[in-house]
């Protein structure tokens, strides 16, 4: 009996070395990537959701600066002029906006992500960035309105499976390199207690961008072009949405994020982006099972704080 455990254990001790092992040549991959953008056409377009601010403002930025046209996307109409007319001043290239209240999605998202698809039809696009997204705040499942419920999906889930569908027989059909970068989240492969709508959808966009990259690669091999699509999975990031966070060692910069993400394209089909994020989600998922007991302390003593604020 003793041997069988001895064999178990040691079997079990390699297998987490060489799971180990692979996401650190995975994550090490990332370190060492470098993106050639003239591969995507410089001066095609970029589009991008949720632009105006946070990681969205990042990405229109560094993309300008890459030589891309932007298609900017947003609910504000002031943010987003004031937006166009300081990247085109900033960089050689033109913008595009188009006014969407992604929460409205939810009455109509056929012809609310139709519409979008058909401002641009005159337009190249080469890179479609699913940036925007919700969170409703720690909540208890149970007591989570419906009406938040409804706008963490149509915010977290619709603009990445819609637009996806709508822009990829364009992409496909391109002579040049195309990309998706959708944004999911690190929390979508660590479990966090009164985040389950949130975490569920972010784990929807991480899985959705695995499986549409494989049918991506097999579909843009029979065209003799290429296109990646990368899932998006940082840690905490210094926009507005973070300002309470008091992780600071783990916060990094809109732009370390952008940068470091756009920097992966074609490498890898995931990464959480900078080294900080891609070493926190090794060392979580790597040390998964130890973890769990704490995750689960941590979400007995959260569900009771909040029953009492329930009541």
């Amino acid at each position: 009996m003793l041997n069988f455990i001895e064999w178990l254990s040691f079997i079990i001790g390699v297998w987490t070395l060489v799971k180990i092992i692979l996401d650190l040549f995975y994550t090490l991959k990332t370190f060492f990537a470098k993106t050639d953008f003239s591969l995507y056409g410089r001066g095609s377009w970029a589009l991008v959701t949720g632009a105006s601010d946070g990681i969205g403002l990042g990405f229109s930025e560094f993309l300008a600066s890459q030589g891309f046209n932007i298609i900017l996307i947003g609910r504000n109409p002031e943010k987003l002029k004031k937006l166009a007319q300081s990247i085109e001043e900033k960089f050689p290239i033109k913008t595009r906006c188009i006014i969407k209240d992604f929460s409205l999605s939810a009455k109509d998202p056929q012809n609310f992500f139709k519409d979008i698809k058909d401002q641009t039809r005159d337009l190249d696009v080469s890179i479609l960035v699913n940036n925007i997204g919700y969170g409703p705040g720690p909540k208890v499942f149970n007591f989570l309105p419906s009406g938040e419920i409804l706008n963490t999906m149509a915010l977290n889930l619709w603009p990445i499976a819609f637009l996806s569908r709508l822009y990829m027989p364009d992409l496909v059909s391109r002579k040049q390199r195309s990309a998706i970068i959708n944004l999911s989240s690190i929390i979508s492969v660590m479990p966090f207690p009164r985040s389950a709508i949130y975490c569920g959808g972010k784990s929807f966009d991480h899985l959705f961008s695995l499986i549409t990259a494989e049918e991506a690669k097999y579909l843009a091999k029979n065209n003799n072009t290429s296109i990646d699509v990368l899932s998006l999975r940082p840690g905490y990031v210094d926009t507005p949405l973070a300002q309470k966070i008091k992780v600071k060692p783990l916060l990094i910069t809109v732009d370390q994020c952008v940068e470091s993400a756009c920097n992966s394209l074609g490498a890898v089909n995931y990464t959480s982006g900078h080294w900080k994020h891609q070493l926190f989600y090794l060392f979580g998922n790597s040390f998964k099972p130890l973890l769990s007991p704490f995750f689960g302390k941590l979400a007995r003593k959260m569900l009771e704080s909040s029953l009492k604020t329930n009541k």
